[in-house]
């Protein structure tokens, strides 16, 4: 895996001297082979389901998560990411629903049911 040096401040992606806008605050951020895995937090109120990110050291956004097919309601956001046993990129989502996450594409695939 490939660290590459990023900061968040004040919701703001930072990649060296420059700071990268996203349609809502950064709430967390990783690095996953040559990739930054950013999840934003939209505000109460606003539907954003698919706030995860697969960003590029460069700071070009290569791809947005694909939205969670379960749950009946129209909010379910992403509430984490993290990297699994198998070192594989795991989002779980509000519906209670965690997803193995293709860093390729953003496609998902259901990993556990945790509600």
């Amino acid at each position: 895996m490939n660290n590459i040096a990023f900061l968040i401040v004040h919701g703001k992606l930072t990649i060296g001297d420059r700071t990268f806008d996203l349609p809502h605050p950064v709430e967390e951020a990783l690095t996953y082979h040559d990739l930054i895995i950013v999840r934003v937090e939209p505000p109460a109120g606003v539907i954003f389901n698919r706030n995860v990110y697969g960003i590029s050291h460069e700071g070009e956004v290569l791809w947005q998560i694909e939205e969670s097919p379960h749950g009946t309601q129209d909010d379910k956001p992403y509430v984490n990411i993290n990297i699994g046993q198998n070192h594989d990129l795991i989002a779980g989502n509000w519906n209670g629903v965690s997803y193995s996450v293709n860093p390729e594409n953003g496609k998902i695939t259901v990993v556990s049911f945790d509600k």
